[in-house]
């Protein structure tokens, strides 16, 4: 817009901005009756959401929550038994492999037994 064009548009709304329309006395009772009509009903509120339930809208519902739960159980199985595959894998990145053996069968090994109890 050039500036005369914004003259002229500051001068329309200003002309506007004076002018104060009268509203009908029934049209007013109408809308104040039908808006008083609206206000008076009940505002139906939603149940209160617990926390499980944020939580597990949060994540994803229960399919999230069952990957999750499956990723647990592979990550605990391979962290106790792994495979071998993946030792590998291991001792190729890191250089060097450490293996704890859990489930070992001479886990007294390193006690000595007095009186020649075997």
């Amino acid at each position: 817009m050039t500036d005369p064009d914004m003259k002229a548009l500051d001068a329309a709304l200003a002309d506007i901005a004076d002018q104060h329309p009268q509203v009908p006395d029934a049209l007013m009772t109408a809308v104040l009756r039908d808006a008083a009509h609206l206000q008076s009903r009940a505002i139906v509120q939603p149940d209160p959401v617990g926390l499980w339930q944020a939580f597990l809208d949060l994540i994803g519902g229960w399919p999230a929550v069952s990957g999750l739960a499956a990723a647990g159980v592979a990550g605990v199985w391979m962290g106790i038994a792994p495979p071998v595959a993946l030792e590998t894998a291991a001792a190729q990145m890191l250089g060097t492999t450490q293996v704890v053996d859990l489930f070992g069968t001479d886990t007294l090994s390193g006690f000595a037994v007095e009186g020649g109890v075997e």
